[in-house]
């Protein structure tokens, strides 16, 4: 049984959350925290009760905690919200939504880095994701990273703290020093300049990204292992057919004892380009905005 504490986020997904807990009771976690978004939708009302009833299959040992909205948040506000609530209860967890599926080895990774790093301020999460080809290869079996990929993660109470979902900081942060001589690239300046602002202007709604800038804000890393430990089955049809064809996105075991703890370890910036380049498609991304940009302004 695992002793972490593990949160899952979940709404009207039902047939994701069923694989989810029939996969959690291979590990058996001690404590679950069950957070539900409202239903924004008549045919959400019914999914969100199935998704409710599907946690009745949670059947083994136990403690679970639950808090289901009845009006609709939206992914930044409901997720925000979740994990707010699960770190006022807990001073270390595993977050997941309910369409990713990690195995065994996920929970002895993140057992052994959130006890490891738990005093390194430098380290900001840990997550189970590597987007990384099977070229590269690391001696102590896991990596440092920017990129706080969130498809299975784990994290601090005290890291958690530094999370701002509307990143009032975000327009000083974008002119300051500290932001143009950060850990980025040019190209990735440019790519995270355009994202953030869109989502500071609430033209997206997301948690995740002013998580990341959160801990960039703080020049915090992420623990990355070797492998990849999670896979998500939830992603949209049309991405998932690129996705599934790519064995990159699919989990594999990782030998937990054989990683080699290192705390001295520096941001591995070869394996962030290539997460760049081929997993956020960041100079496509950017190639494509420059063109969009000139086409709307013709049109005007």
């Amino acid at each position: 049984m695992s002793n972490i504490p593990v949160l899952l986020l979940i709404f009207n997904r039902p047939q994701y959350l069923k694989k989810n807990i029939i996969n959690l009771r291979k590990i058996k976690p001690k404590k679950i925290f069950v957070f539900c978004d409202g239903p924004k939708t008549l045919e959400d009302i019914e999914l969100c009760k199935d998704s409710i009833n599907q946690l009745n299959k949670i059947n083994w040992e136990c403690k679970v905690k639950k808090k289901f909205l009845k009006k609709n948040l939206g992914c930044k506000n409901a997720v925000s919200k979740g994990i707010n609530w699960f770190f006022k209860n807990n001073s270390r967890g595993i977050i997941l939504e309910d369409d990713c599926i990690p195995n065994k080895s996920f929970f002895s990774f993140c057992d052994k880095m959130l006890n490891y790093y738990e005093t390194n301020m430098d380290i900001g999460c840990v997550t189970g994701d590597n987007f990384l080809s099977s070229k590269f290869k690391f001696n102590n079996k896991y990596y440092l990273s920017k990129y706080a990929n969130c498809w299975g993660w784990a994290t601090w109470k005290n890291r958690w703290k530094l999370y701002d979902k509307n990143m009032k900081f975000w327009p000083k942060l974008k002119i300051s020093k500290n932001w143009k001589t950060n850990f980025l690239t040019e190209s990735e300046r440019q790519y995270w300049n355009t994202i953030f602002d869109a989502c500071y202007y609430n033209k997206v709604d997301s948690w995740a990204y002013p998580w990341t800038l959160s801990l960039w804000r703080k020049r915090k890393l992420t623990v990355t292992p070797a492998k990849n430990l999670v896979e998500n089955i939830g992603i949209s049809s049309s991405r998932k057919k690129n996705l599934l064809k790519n064995s990159i996105y699919k989990k594999k075991n990782l030998n937990v004892k054989r990683v080699k703890l290192n705390n001295y370890m520096k941001i591995d910036q070869v394996a962030d380009n290539y997460v760049f380049l081929n997993h956020f498609k960041g100079k496509k991304k950017i190639i494509f905005w420059k063109i969009l940009k000139v086409f709307t302004r013709n049109i005007i």
